[in-house]
C-alpha cells in the first residue's frame, strides 16, 4: 500500500475570505517557495480548515502545485524558437485553457471548474525561474478573481500610490485592487484605499505631462491588467474600472528605470 499524500494548503488573503487556495505536497515545499507565497499574500491554513473548503462555492479555485513529469518537462522546456514570442503562451488543449511559462511551469485552468493544476519544472531553482513562478501565480490570482472584479497590475505600492510598470521592470511583483472592499494588496501588505486612488505610470517614458483624463484612465486600466485570458477582462472588472476611474488620478512618473521607486 502506498503512503497517503500529505498536502499543505495556503489561502490568498485569508482575512478577506477570498476562496483562492494553493496546495503543495509537503515534501515539495522549500524555503524559497514559502517566502514567495508569503510575499504574494498566501498564508498556510490548518488541515481542519482545508477540509472545509467548499468546491460548490462558485468562486472557489484550488491550484494543485506539483513537479512535472518527464513528458510535461519537455513541453515546459519548449523550443528555442519560442523565445521570439516571449516566455509566456496561452493555448487550448483538449478544450482547456493552458498557460505555459517556458522552463518554469504549465498551468491548466479549466473554465468554471474549481480544481486547477500547475506542473513546475523539475529543476526549478534559478532566480529567473523563481521570478517566472511569481508571474505564473500572479496570472493564477488575476484569472481566478476576475469574475469578482479584482484588478491587477505589474508594479508596487509607494506612499499609498499604485506605481505601474512593465512586467520585466517589476520582476513579477504585482498590485491587486479590490474596489468593492476598497483594498490594495501588494508585496508590502494590505493598504486601505482612501477617498481617491493615485496611479503613477512608469511603464513608458512620458510623452506629455499633466493629469490623465477619465477616458485615458479607463483605457489604460483596461489594457494593462495582469489578466491573461482568451475572453479579455471580465464584466465585473469593467464595472470596477468604471467606478474606480471616477475616484482616481493618474500621472506619468519618471521613466521605468528611475532609481526612486
Amino acid at each position: 500500500m502506498q503512503p497517503t499524500t500529505k498536502w499543505t494548503y495556503f489561502q490568498f488573503r485569508k482575512s478577506f475570505d477570498y476562496p483562492l487556495y494553493l496546495r503543495f505536497r509537503q515534501e515539495d515545499l522549500n524555503a524559497k517557495f514559502q517566502h514567495l507565497l508569503t510575499e504574494l499574500g498566501f498564508s498556510e491554513i490548518h488541515e481542519k480548515d482545508a477540509k472545509k473548503i467548499s468546491l460548490d462555492r462558485t468562486a472557489t479555485r484550488v491550484l494543485t502545485v506539483q513537479f512535472a513529469s518527464a513528458r510535461l518537462n519537455q513541453q515546459i522546456n519548449g523550443s528555442d524558437l519560442m523565445d521570439k514570442y516571449g516566455s509566456e503562451s496561452l493555448s487550448f488543449q483538449a478544450g482547456t485553457p493552458v498557460y505555459t511559462y517556458r522552463k518554469v511551469g504549465i498551468m491548466a485552468a479549466p473554465t468554471n471548474k474549481p480544481l486547477w493544476d500547475l506542473a513546475l519544472h523539475s529543476e526549478i531553482s534559478q532566480t529567473d525561474q523563481m521570478i517566472g513562478m511569481r508571474i505564473i501565480l500572479v496570472r493564477f490570482i488575476a484569472l481566478a478573481l476576475a469574475d469578482q472584479g479584482i484588478l491587477s497590475y505589474w508594479g508596487t505600492v509607494k506612499d499609498d500610490s499604485v506605481v505601474i510598470m512593465k512586467q520585466a521592470s517589476s520582476f513579477g511583483e504585482a498590485v491587486f485592487i479590490d474596489w468593492n472592499k476598497k483594498m490594495l494588496f501588494s508585496n508590502g501588505g494590505e493598504t486601505k484605499i482612501k477617498s481617491q486612488l493615485k496611479f503613477i505610470r512608469k511603464d513608458k517614458d512620458a510623452t506629455h505631462g499633466g493629469i490623465f483624463g477619465r477616458e485615458e484612465i479607463i483605457s489604460f486600466l483596461s489594457v494593462s491588467t495582469c489578466l491573461l485570458s482568451f475572453q479579455g477582462i471580465s464584466s465585473a472588472m469593467k464595472r470596477s474600472i468604471l467606478e474606480l476611474s471616477a475616484n482616481a488620478v493618474a500621472t506619468y512618473g519618471h521613466t521605468e528605470t528611475s532609481l526612486n521607486l
